[in-house]
């Protein structure tokens, strides 16, 4: 029996960056939904809970942690996949991203500009 490829929920304020991640994940056979903000990837998490949500961590609302905590908080989150990207700001932010990443329960974190294939990859792990 074949499974159904994890769907994909991505969340960044970037619309370039959005289209391009999600052109690549679509190409890649899996399906995506996409928002701008942390709210609305909250919403979408409690409405209909993706299998991965990739989420910048620089989102206009909420940030990208605190949607993390919040959705890990929900028992409907407890089982999604969550990988964080970011570009940070300086090096003390760089200094502390694992920990910042860790204590927010993501499962996975990448450095902006991120490579697509490798999200194409980690997305396709969670199969």
């Amino acid at each position: 029996m074949k499974r159904r490829p994890p769907r994909v929920l991505l969340a960044d304020d970037d619309i370039a960056a959005r289209l391009g991640l999600r052109r690549q994940l679509e190409d890649a056979g899996y399906p995506v939904s996409a928002v701008s903000s942390g709210r609305d990837a909250i919403l979408l998490c409690d409405i209909d809970p993706p299998d991965v949500l990739i989420m910048d961590v620089r989102l206009p609302d909420l940030d990208g942690f605190e949607v993390c905590e919040r959705i890990r908080h929900d028992t409907r989150g407890a089982d999604l996949t969550v990988i964080l990207v970011t570009e940070p700001a300086d090096d003390m932010t760089r200094s502390y991203l694992g920990q910042m990443v860790e204590y927010a329960g993501a499962d996975y974190f990448l450095v902006k500009p991120c490579d697509g294939h490798l999200l194409v990859q980690l997305v396709g792990d969670v199969a």
